[in-house]
């Protein structure tokens, strides 16, 4: 019964969930929006908490230091000074700031208002509403105020992002501090909205709305160490409930949206990604003092992806330096290793090779420590390679003697070999060095009692002969 229960513990400890590193910590503002933002954004949090992002809802703004994104939608009470001053604050320090407007939603003093924040990234939100005739989503009927948007910049908040919708969305001005991420096709433009009237399905009007390439709904820009995007719609990120019937499914599962999404977010985590950064160079500096190069090469290969995403050129060149440090440490490594096994194998010539090829490799790092065990094994090498040209010379000696007969020399020769092949390690020559011993002793053994017996025979004839003479000198009386 113990046993059962054991089985059924360690089943169940199987299938707890491995951790998994925090790919950034968002927080969501909700306390300047007339909205319901937390269910608004419901669904593309719980995507998100999915891909392994932390994420928050507050009504403060105040203290943002241990988050890597800030997240403000749909805006309609204004900002405090200290508001302002603390998102600024945070953006200097490297976090991530996403700004989300929305047609209609807005007046034109809430826009007024979120445009302070917004401007001081060279970026303003238009009041207007972004429309196209021609290229739009289809429900339960044509939306020319939900078109489709198809062109964006190469840049990895956009990567494999070919075509979204914006949902009654606004357009963006901007500065030539920011840059334009996605824009309008032939057909789309921004449809001046009114106080009064607000969107009745307009016409373009040339001069006064923008229109194509020069309507643009989302961008993006840097300040300090942190980075900023901005998009004219919160709506394309919204759940089913918060969006209406016509909806057969939510927004978020249409077309790219999830991957903008997720891009958006990870392009704005850099200051957690560059922390951790910091804290795995230090590791990886670390292993390398140590002479542990696979490990710190493991480490800094994830380590440079992350940099690479964070698009820090300071922590990327640093990393790649590194880097190259720990490949050339473990191919030598792996050289000493090789070398190794040729030496075990007595194939000194081949061994040499390999240590000298990891010497030179070790000396190009700065490696003195192992360059030295390399300049050792290249002297075992040599007194091996010496020591066993001798015992092999003993041992070739000694056959040539046993095969001549000379039992007692060769004995003498594979006895002084033997030792030699011990210190060697070289099982098979120590083995034939006993048997030849054996041989040998027992030949000389045989010789022995031959010799015994030749002697005992000698001696018997001698004193039979003598005998012999004795009788012819003086016979027997008869």
């Amino acid at each position: 019964m113990k046993v059962f229960g054991l089985v059924i513990l360690a089943l169940m400890v199987s299938m707890l969930p491995v951790q998994q590193q925090v790919e950034g910590r968002i927080l969501i503002d909700v306390g300047h929006s007339s909205q319901d933002v937390q269910r608004i954004l419901n669904d593309v949090v719980d995507y998100l908490e999915i891909k392994y992002y932390y994420v928050e809802f507050t009504k403060t703004i105040m203290y943002l230091d241990p988050y890597d994104v800030l997240v403000i939608a749909i805006p309609t009470q204004p900002f405090t000074e200290e508001e302002l001053a603390s998102i600024k604050r945070f953006v200097e320090n490297g976090g991530g700031l996403l700004l989300l407007g929305e047609s209609g939603v807005l007046s034109s003093k809430n826009v007024e208002d979120f445009n302070v924040l917004a401007g001081y990234y060279g970026i303003k939100f238009q009041r207007d509403v972004v429309v196209d005739p021609e290229n739009n989503l289809t429900l339960d009927k044509p939306y020319p105020e939900i078109p489709i948007i198809e062109n964006f910049a190469n840049h990895p908040a956009t990567r494999n992002v070919q075509r979204i919708f914006l949902v009654s969305g606004c357009s963006l001005q901007l500065s030539s501090s920011a840059k334009k991420l996605a824009w309008g096709g032939e057909e789309t433009y921004g449809d001046r909205l009114s106080e009064i009237y607000g969107y009745g399905g307009g016409s373009y009007e040339p001069g006064l709305e923008k229109r194509g390439e020069e309507l643009v709904i989302m961008a993006c820009a840097e300040s300090e160490k942190g980075r900023i995007v901005a998009m004219g719609d919160t709506s394309l990120f919204r759940g089913k409930a918060a969006s209406g019937s016509p909806w057969p499914q939510d927004p978020l599962e249409y077309l790219d949206h999830k991957r903008l999404a997720l891009n958006i977010v990870n392009w704005l985590s850099v200051k957690g990604k560059i922390e951790r950064a910091s804290e795995l160079i230090d590791e990886a500096e670390s292993l390398i003092e140590q002479g542990r190069y696979q490990e710190a090469k493991d480490i800094l290969e994830d380590l440079r992806s992350i940099s690479q995403q964070a698009e820090d050129a300071g922590t990327t060149r640093q990393v790649a330096v590194l880097l190259f440090i720990a490949t050339k440490g473990a191919e030598a490594d792996q050289l000493v290793t090789e070398g190794e096994s040729y030496l075990e194998d007595l194939n000194c010539e081949e061994a040499s090779i390999y240590f000298e090829e990891a010497l030179t490799v070790y000396r190009s790092i700065g490696d003195e420590e192992r360059a030295e065990k390399c300049l050792d094994l290249l002297t075992e090498c040599g007194d091996t390679t010496a020591l066993l040209q001798k015992a092999d010379l003993l041992l070739e000696e000694g056959k040539e003697l046993k095969g001549e007969g000379k039992y007692a020399e060769a004995l003498q020769r594979i006895e002084e070999a033997k030792p030699m092949y011990e210190q060697l390690e070289i099982a098979r020559r120590v083995d034939e060095c006993n048997t030849l011993i054996e041989e040998l002793r027992r030949n000389r053994l045989v010789l022995a009692v031959i010799l015994v017996i030749t002697t005992v025979i000698i001696a018997a004839l001698i004193l039979w002969r003598r005998s012999k003479r004795y009788e012819e000198i003086y016979p027997p009386p008869k």
